[in-house]
C-alpha cells in the first residue's frame, strides 16, 4: 500500500506474545514505540490477535479488557485510533463495555473492530479497504464516519463480520446494518 499513498505509508510490525510483551512494546510512556520517534505518533494502531469480548488471546496468554486499556492509558494528545482485527472483540454488552472503556482511558479518537468470528481472508479485505480509504483521505478524522460507512456500503461482508466502529467525540457506536438491521446488539 505505501505506494499508493503520498507521503508513503510507513508501516511498523511487531510480533507480541504475551500480555508483558504488549506492555513493553505499547505502554506509554516507556513502551519502545515511544521511544522511536519513528513510531510514538502513528494514526492507526493495528492489533491483530485471536480475540473474544472485550479481549485478546497472544500465542502465551490471555490479554483481558482491563490490561488492554492500561496499556493504551493516556494515548490521547494525538491524532489515532486503535484497529482490533480481531473476532469477537466488540461483541455484546462486554464488548461494548469494553470499547467505551478503552475510549475514556486512551483517549484515541476511536475504536473498530468486529463482534463475530470472523474469517482471517474476509476481515482482511474489510481492513485493508478502510486503510486504504483512510490514509488516502485528504481530512481522515473529519471524515472517520463517513471513509468506515463506505466500507460497510461497498463491501457486504462487513456487515456480516459485525464491522464496528466506536468514536469518542460523540461516545457514538456505529454498528453495522446487519446489527441495526436485527435491532439487536451485535
Amino acid at each position: 500500500m505505501a505506494p499508493l499513498v503520498h507521503p508513503p505509508l510507513t508501516v511498523a510490525h511487531r510480533f507480541v506474545e504475551s500480555e508483558a510483551g504488549l506492555a513493553y512494546y505499547a505502554k506509554r510512556p516507556d513502551g519502545l514505540m515511544w521511544r522511536s520517534k519513528e513510531l510514538f505518533d502513528t494514526p492507526v494502531y493495528y492489533l491483530a490477535f485471536h480475540g473474544r469480548p472485550g479481549g485478546v488471546r497472544s500465542l502465551l496468554d490471555r490479554i483481558d479488557s482491563e490490561r488492554l486499556c492500561e496499556t493504551f492509558e493516556s494515548y490521547g494528545g494525538y491524532k489515532n485510533l486503535v484497529y482490533f482485527a480481531c473476532c469477537n472483540v466488540l461483541r455484546g454488552e462486554k464488548g461494548r463495555r469494553f470499547a467505551r472503556e478503552f475510549l475514556r482511558r486512551s483517549g484515541v479518537r476511536a475504536v473498530l473492530g468486529y463482534t463475530t468470528t470472523v474469517d482471517w481472508m474476509a476481515s482482511l479485505v474489510c481492513d485493508m479497504l478502510f486503510l486504504h480509504r483512510f490514509y488516502r483521505d485528504p481530512s481522515p478524522w473529519r471524515n472517520l464516519r463517513r471513509i468506515f460507512n463506505s466500507v460497510l456500503r461497498d463491501y457486504p461482508a462487513a456487515r456480516r463480520l459485525g464491522y464496528t466502529l466506536f468514536l469518542a467525540s460523540s461516545s457514538a457506536m456505529t454498528r453495522s446494518a446487519a446489527a441495526s438491521k436485527r435491532g439487536g446488539s451485535p
